[in-house]
């Protein structure tokens, strides 16, 4: 596979989204060593940490990539807890919210679905800075992700205040990730 190669659906991990719990085998509130035990990795490729706006008062964040599963874990750093996990769009797992795939979608059906999906729930949605739609009754901001000449959706799975804060919470790397 390529530097702009894209996993078929078949080939990639079957996880199930439940807002402000999990996604897939990972639940939010674990610890590093947890979520790489659930992962089955023993070291994550790459570890970086960020401070966040001084002014929000919210903490350090840490992330973690697990690049060959095509995860990304975003840490609280005060309390060294998992918060956040962003899909690569590329290689990740596919994940999915009530029987619909999240994971490398066409971002205008995906936004379709997802404004549908919030307002059959009664549930809230926004848009970020970067006009991704989400919703931090559900923790999930759907972002997209470049994939040779076209973009596919890279969801980010978030606790509710993460969701609520999400230009404050998620590290800029994230929202450079394009």
């Amino acid at each position: 596979m390529g530097i702009w190669g894209v996993k078929q659906d078949h080939e990639r991990m079957r996880w199930t989204f439940v807002p402000h719990v999990s996604a897939g085998p990972i639940r939010f509130g674990m610890t590093p060593d947890e979520v790489g035990e659930a992962l089955a990795s023993t070291a994550a490729h790459s570890r970086q940490t960020y401070e966040t706006w001084p002014v929000s008062g919210k903490p350090l964040v840490v992330e973690a990539q697990f690049t060959e599963l095509g995860v990304t874990a975003y840490y609280e750093r005060e309390g060294q807890t998992l918060a956040g996990v962003a899909v690569d769009a590329l290689a990740g797992p596919q994940v999915t919210l009530d029987g619909t795939a999240l994971v490398a979608q066409v971002p205008s059906e995906a936004e379709t679905w997802f404004v549908k999906h919030t307002e059959a729930h009664a549930l809230d949605l926004f848009f970020t800075h970067a006009a991704d739609p989400g919703s931090a009754d559900l923790g999930l901001i759907l972002r997209v992700q470049r994939a040779g000449d076209v973009v596919l959706t890279r969801p980010v799975f978030l606790i509710r205040e993460w969701a609520e804060y999400s230009w404050d919470c998620i590290p800029g790397s994230e929202w450079s990730t394009f």
